[in-house]
């Protein structure tokens, strides 16, 4: 008797892989291809992917189902998940680990990028024009994206491995405008957006800029080096704020598990793109006709409808006695 061929992984069983969409981005699509075959070789399921990522809870877990949409191509992925699924895939702790890990961060970053280029169309601010907190964060956000995009948990943990630790929190702020970033602190976050020693002195000069003009109604700071942002008493209202509505979205299941606040509000922003970009497309076929002989057939054919429809819903004049009492 010939050998039976290998059973499906269990959880798999029924459930062929669905293609990715023929509208998927060509690098969002190379990189869920890549991690469809990463999860192929292994012959393996979702769940045996998820459980070498670690215990739930911990840090590094990632649920069977946040893998299996990070395979989908729907949407781009977080790194930390496209980096968990690359380590989770295969041998653990084989020497092929860190080839897997290069190839996933060269994808997804290309992705990301990819990703952002509409956001990047047009030119930024000289740096000459950048003047307000609010500028300076809006321009940092320009870095960010053409870094790849790295989540405010990989900025945090970039920032503290190179020796200076930038809060989710902080960096969110100071992207958004909010605060104005330290020396340190704009130090941390233009290594980790990957800039240049040359460029990064000019973003230097550029908060110097910023300081002079604000330094007047600057309580005076204490010590050496400026107060972590996180002090000032209207960004510890604001992080109150942020820390009820975690919980509150936290209880209701509208954050994921293995998911940041940060992580939840870009997911949001980006179903908001969605949404609107849908109904954009929705309604681009209702536009009226262009040309005078196109308005006037479009209005005579308008006219023959509503005369069908009147005789549809009205009943027809009465006639003979009838008529005499109308």
């Amino acid at each position: 008797m010939s050998p039976s061929p290998p059973a499906a992984a269990a959880g798999d069983m029924g459930r062929p892989t669905k293609p990715v969409a023929a509208g998927t981005s060509p690098r969002l699509r190379a990189l869920a291809v890549y991690l469809r075959q990463l999860k192929d070789d292994t012959r393996t399921t979702y769940a045996t992917l998820s459980e070498r990522t670690g215990p739930p809870g911990a840090p590094g877990y990632r649920g069977a189902s946040t893998l299996s949409q990070a395979a989908r191509g729907t949407h781009l992925p977080p790194l930390e998940t496209v980096l968990a699924y690359a380590r989770a895939a295969g041998d653990l702790g084989s020497h092929s680990t860190q080839r897997r890990e290069a190839s996933a961060l060269s994808l997804w970053k290309a992705a990301a990028t990819e990703k952002a280029r509409p956001h990047l169309a047009g030119r930024g601010r000289r740096t000459r024009q950048v003047r307000t907190p609010a500028s300076l964060g809006q321009e940092l956000t320009r870095l960010r994206l053409r870094a790849g995009r790295p989540s405010y948990r990989a900025i945090e943990k970039a920032t503290k491995a190179d020796g200076h630790r930038v809060p989710r929190s902080t960096a969110h702020l100071i992207l958004i405008g909010k605060v104005l970033p330290g020396r340190e602190q704009l130090a941390a976050l233009l290594k980790a957006f990957d800039v240049s020693v040359a460029d990064a002195a000019q973003w230097h000069a550029v908060l110097g800029r910023i300081e002079d003009r604000r330094r007047p109604p600057e309580p005076p700071q204490r010590g050496r080096g400026y107060a972590c942002a996180d002090a000032d008493p209207a960004v510890q209202e604001y992080l109150e704020r942020r820390e009820r509505d975690e919980e509150i979205k936290r209880r209701t299941g509208q954050i994921h598990p293995d998911e940041t606040y940060e992580d939840y509000e870009e997911r949001m922003r980006e179903r908001a793109f969605q949404q609107q970009s849908s109904d954009i497309w929705l309604y681009e076929d209702y536009d009226e006709p262009e040309g005078e002989a196109q308005r006037q057939a479009w209005a005579g054919e308008q006219a023959a409808f509503r005369a069908q429809l009147k005789a549809l819903v009205e009943p027809a004049t009465p006639t003979g006695h009838g008529a005499d009492h109308a």
